[in-house]
């Protein structure tokens, strides 16, 4: 006869129990989920576990994140760390935990579920459960152009920092999805360095996030920088100009910088890299949005 397995979500004591699954897989990092309660953003019943004789053989993790969406400021669950113990797999486990933890954020008003994957077998998995494909990551090469341009790249200061939430809310009027979380901005001191400001001037007009060449990145690499009120070509001309050898560049199918890009000459290749969305209630309509690298 076999076992029956049990599903819940997360109660105090199990952090032992899930690492067992979670650790040897790559899945998460002890020290962080360990601590995953002290900031806002996580709660017990953002994980749902399936347990077989007080075993864990299956987690997902759902937390909290604010879009600007509907024009509007609105929170949705970001999804991850989707698992199951190999041997327990094909008996429908992940759906179900799927399939469970949108409850807990329905009841509280989330307007939806996001995540990405970059495996066929999960997106048929995601799809199984509600969740649409809305994009997919692109990459192209950016050669450089030492054409002045008036818009200048710079490393990003502390005083930086209160001039990037409006540009995102800027952003976020016209591109999906773009994170609208004041309690926990992306860009903080510790991790400004990984960032670029773009300057007219004194003032502040965009940001991107900006990876250096190294071992992960041979050619560097630039997600779709947010400048509300620039023309995407001078964007791109102020990158060209601000990189003295090619880089990679990560936008999103559909995105506002994907046509001028190819009116460059650029060409794209798609990443393994699927966003996907699940509306809770009524259908999120993005009509009208471009999409944009998530990052």
């Amino acid at each position: 006869m076999q076992d029956k397995i049990i599903y819940r979500h997360w109660q105090p004591g199990d952090d032992d129990a899930v690492l067992e699954l979670l650790l040897p897989a790559g899945q998460v990092d002890e020290n962080i989920y360990r601590d995953k309660f002290e900031g806002p953003h996580l709660e017990p019943e953002g994980i749902r576990l399936a347990l077989v004789n007080e075993k864990v053989v299956g987690h997902v993790l759902g937390e909290s994140c604010s879009f600007f969406i509907e024009d509007k400021c609105q929170r949705f669950v970001t999804v991850g760390a989707v698992f199951v113990a190999q041997d327990m797999r094909r008996q429908g486990i992940a759906a179900r935990l799927m399939q469970d933890l949108p409850a807990h954020f329905q009841r509280k008003g989330y307007r939806g579920s996001i995540l990405d994957a970059d495996e066929a077998a999960a997106i048929r998995l995601y799809q199984k459960v509600g969740y649409q494909q809305f994009t997919q990551d692109l990459q192209t090469q950016l050669p450089p152009n030492q054409s002045a341009s008036q818009l200048k790249w710079a490393e990003t200061n502390l005083s930086d920092l209160s001039a990037l939430p409006e540009l995102d809310e800027r952003w976020g009027k016209q591109n999906f999805p773009v994170s609208c979380d004041r309690e926990n901005l992306k860009v903080q001191q510790p991790n400004m360095g990984g960032y670029r400001v773009l300057r007219q001037g004194q003032n502040i007009v965009g940001y991107a996030r900006w990876d250096e060449p190294s071992e992960y990145y041979q050619h560097g690499l630039i997600r779709d920088p947010i400048a509300p009120d620039v023309d995407p070509m001078e964007v791109i001309a102020s990158l060209q100009s601000a990189i003295p050898t090619i880089r990679t560049w990560q936008t999103a199918e559909g995105g506002r910088y994907e046509a001028p890009l190819r009116s460059c000459g650029c060409t794209f290749e798609p990443t393994a890299t699927v966003i996907m969305l699940s509306s809770f209630g009524q259908e999120i309509d993005l009509t009208g949005y471009h999409r944009t690298a998530w990052w």
